[in-house]
């Protein structure tokens, strides 16, 4: 094992050279770590779900294999003589086994599709599924991350060989690799990811980890002089400690899982505030890398002041009070002072550029979370120092110390998911974790410096302001309750669960008035609610029914207020009716709607996982397959469901007439929509659009045309759907026949060349939350300008239409079109020109069903 030269003339300016360098060197593994971290991530969600779970163990999976790697370190060392060239060795490692597993994640969700189809009957949900994702996601990353892991101790090696410098370097080493880590947790979030995509991200970090690797090679070629260890008498090796070992090996442990679950929990938390996104994520995630960096950086300065044992019991206070002040501060920011909102959907807010929300949320965070991440970087290495016993056995204590801290981690961030989250919600789980850092400080203040009495006054000031910010954290978030689309309302059901708050709220003038909410989003209402909202509801559920009666099996994505479910129960001829949900929340908010009633009828299952793990993971095939394609500045997530692959998968379940039903607002981004369609085009042979005026458009994707089929009964099919469809307008089920727009070739000329959106390349999960809202035009989007663009394509389809879905008359064409550009009006904003344009309609084909509807539209505008 190689060891610095001590200082002395030429010699000190040459080792503090190499030291700087050395620096760097960890600097940059951990930048190139962490975009390794998200990148996977992404990928992984892909095969394993997007659950927290699934989230919380690729986060375990990567923490358990450094700690291997951590520990494993001192048995590689012994098999070589240079600390540094080892070190080299470690980070080309990283590179081509980082390039090997993005290959293997690529084709993975075929592959663990196929593991789960040979389990067991039954083996593919469950706990069985829940065992092969765990160990699976363990299983792929332990090469990489445990040579990652190994780069910490192996530059310990290279860089302390004294007493002195366990002081000096211990915790300068740790968390500038982490300063690193928050740099490329940054770097990959807001730049690289967005720009390049998953598969060219890796590539930088592994160009990274190359570079590094070969710049330490040359290093180590050029440090001629090898310095023996310092003898006793030169340089004391023993690190004493008043705590016993097993105590500190309990406090490494412990703190690895508070840490952990305070990442998890919080980042639920400021999902609230900064909405449900990449962004949000890489927020919270470079604000925790910050803290622990910064507050690593600070050992040395902390030992010449004292104690480590009295540090440590500080620290661990110190965590618990300002954990707790953190989130009390976010509950203020969340409900906000009077006329104040500093969360997305505050107007004021979403008028900022990207780049300003972007720093007001992270401002907010670091206000908020950087006083308790600063302390908990600080106490691994505080722990750690008491861990070592001497510089001797560094390698060997240094790789336990992370061991045991990354099991604590890995065992806080499954808890957190599985337990915290779900059973206690955000805040309170705050609370809880607060506590066990109280214990840790009174477990560390019995070991400190100084008599009982003495001991006795600092802590008891300590812990009881620990435990009395504690008791002040809210048992829930303060969510500001807001009304029904303007209409006063009434909580009925809130519940903070592991994915998203989940609330029902009832109207006050009438009671079966109900909608529910993810984080303040409307994602379901009961029938007399917001028009648009209930319209595609019950659409998505008939339009396919109508189109081909001979469906028998269905799988909806998404429960919601369960109305999509409850209408397809009206039709006795289906024979399997499955749903997936991704959050028990949900599944329980939709027992407080009327049309829950469809959860217990006996066709009806309902499964509640990620629906491509369920798609990936199911054998059989459906004869219909309903999705709904929300996408905007809020569920920015939502972006592989209108995926290259998602589609190709959701093809590869559909039988061979079986129809693909997609719902998708009107009111994305122009360049967005444009993508989605030559995505979708792209995959399906047949693609047609039907447009539900104002914003609601119903994607429908088959392998067959949809031209010959036959059609429902109009007897059954009003006797199954009727009464639904009057509600929306529809006398017969027939005149849906009119919402026909236009088809996939049609589609495919107008939107011309350009990007898709894949897995590898999400060309449309960051545009949403980059645009302004002023930018987004009336309806918080540019629907008029995409209406314009599809009234192009409808054009250039009347020759290729249906004949079912043809106009009895040119006259009756020529309204629908002018209806249709009536619409495009309003949406525009100019509600005179659209009045305008349908009473020119009206003209045409006064008893015209569309142009009907329109003008009692306009008279009377949805709620």
């Amino acid at each position: 094992m190689s060891h610095p030269a001590r200082p002395g003339g030429s010699t000190a300016l040459q080792h503090e050279g190499r030291t700087r360098l050395l620096y760097f060197f960890a600097l940059a593994s951990g930048a190139a770590a962490l975009t390794y971290e998200v990148a996977w991530t992404k990928l992984l969600s892909l095969s394993f779900g997007s659950s927290t779970l699934a989230a919380s163990a690729a986060v375990a999976a990567f923490m358990g294999g450094m700690g291997v790697g951590a520990w494993l370190y001192h048995r590689m060392l012994r098999r070589v003589v240079d600390a540094l060239r080892l070190y080299a060795w470690l980070e080309i490692g990283i590179a081509v086994s980082a390039i090997v597993l993005t290959g293997i994640l690529e084709v993975l969700p075929t592959g663990f599709a196929a593991l789960l189809s040979a389990l067991p009957a039954g083996g593919g949900e469950g706990s069985v599924a829940t065992f092969v994702r765990l160990t699976g996601v363990f299983g792929l990353l332990i090469v990489p991350t445990a040579l990652m892991g190994a780069t910490y101790p192996a530059l310990c090696s290279v860089v302390i060989g004294s007493r002195e410098g366990v002081d000096r370097h211990l915790g300068g080493l740790y968390g500038w690799n982490t300063i690193g880590a928050a740099g490329g947790g940054l770097l990959a979030g807001i730049v690289l990811i967005p720009w390049l995509g998953l598969r060219a991200s890796i590539g930088v970090g592994a160009a990274i980890n190359l570079a590094v690797g070969l710049a330490a090679f040359a290093l180590a070629s050029r440090d001629s002089s090898r310095v023996e260890p310092a003898s006793a008498s030169e340089a004391p090796e023993a690190l004493p400690s008043r705590i016993p070992l097993a105590a500190v090996g309990l406090i490494l442990f412990a703190s690895g899982f508070a840490t952990l679950a305070y990442e998890i929990v919080w980042f639920r938390a400021f999902r609230s505030l900064a909405g449900n996104s990449t962004y949000a994520f890489t927020i919270v995630l470079v604000t925790f890398l910050l803290g622990l960096g910064f507050g690593s950086v600070g050992l040395e300065r902390v030992l010449r002041r004292g104690s480590p044992e009295r540090a440590l019991a500080w620290v661990q206070f110190g965590i618990a009070t300002f954990a707790s002040l953190g989130m009390l501060g976010l509950g203020y920011f969340i409900a906000g002072p009077e006329g104040v909102e500093f969360s997305t959907t505050g107007a004021w807010v979403r008028e900022m550029p990207w780049q300003q929300r972007l720093l007001l949320h992270g401002g907010i965070a670091l206000i908020l979370m950087l006083p308790a991440t600063l302390l908990m970087g600080l106490s691994f290495p505080l722990a750690s120092r008491l861990y070592l016993g001497s510089v001797s056995g560094l390698s060997r204590r240094i790789g336990g110390a992370v061991l045991l801290a990354n099991i604590g981690s890995i065992a806080g961030s499954i808890g957190a998911a599985v337990w915290l989250l779900p059973n206690f919600g955000s805040m309170a789980s705050t609370r809880g974790i607060a506590l066990l850092n109280i214990a840790l400080g009174l477990l560390a203040a019995h070991f400190a410096l100084g008599s009982r009495g003495e001991r006795l006054r600092w802590v008891l000031v300590l812990a009881g302001g620990a435990t009395l910010a504690a008791g002040l954290v809210p048992s829930a978030i303060p969510y500001q309750m807001s009304a029904l689309a303007g209409i006063p309302a009434h909580v009925l059901f809130v519940e903070e669960g592991e994915i998203a708050t989940v609330r029902v709220s009832a109207a006050d003038r009438d009671e079966r008035i109900r909608g529910m909410s993810i984080d303040g989003v409307t994602i379901g209402v009961s029938a007399g609610w917001n028009y648009p909202v209930y319209s595609k509801q019950i659409l998505i559920a008939h339009l396919p029914m109508w189109l081909e009666p001979r469906i028998r099996s269905v799988m909806q994505i998404g429960l919601g207020s369960a109305s999509t479910l409850d209408a397809l129960t009206r039709h006795p001829e289906l024979e399997r009716i499955e749903a997936v949900e991704i959050s028990p929340t949900v599944v329980a908010a939709s027992r407080y709607f009327e049309e829950s009633r469809a959860l217990d009828d006996p066709r009806v299952r309902v499964h509640v996982e990620d629906a491509i793990h369920h798609l990936l993971r199911s054998s059989g095939s459906y004869d219909l397959i309903i999705s709904d394609g929300k996408q905007n500045e809020d569920f920015s997530g939502n972006a592989k469901m209108m995926s290259r692959e998602f589609y190709e998968l959701a093809l590869s379940r559909l039988s061979s007439d079986g129809l693909f039903v997609q719902w998708i607002p009107l009111n994305n981004l122009e360049a967005d929509l444009r993508a989605v369609v030559r995505t979708a085009g792209g995959v399906f042979e047949h693609l047609n659009i039907f447009y539900d005026p104002p914003l609601s458009l119903l994607f429908v994707g088959s392998r067959e045309p949809l031209a010959g089929r036959q059609r429902a009964d109009a007897a059954v099919a009003h006797r199954h759907m009727g009464a639904d469809l009057s509600r929306l307008g529809f006398a017969a089920p027939d005149l849906l026949r009119f919402e026909w727009l236009t088809d996939r070739e049609a589609l495919l000329d107008v939107v011309g060349e350009g990007p898709q959106n894949t897995w590898n390349d999400s060309v449309i999960e960051f545009t949403a939350y980059r645009t302004r809202r002023t930018e987004l035009g009336r309806q918080g989007f540019t629907a008029s300008a995409n209406l314009a663009w599809l009234l192009e394509a409808e054009n250039h389809s009347h020759e290729r239409a249906p004949s079912e879905f043809v106009a009895a008359s040119e006259a009756q064409r020529r309204a629908h079109h002018l209806v249709r550009q009536g619409y495009r009006k309003l949406l525009g904003g100019d509600r005179e020109a659209a009045i305008e344009l349908v009473e020119q309609g009206l003209a045409l084909a006064p008893s015209d069903f569309l142009t009907q509807r329109a003008r009692r539209r306009l008279e009377a505008p949805s709620r």
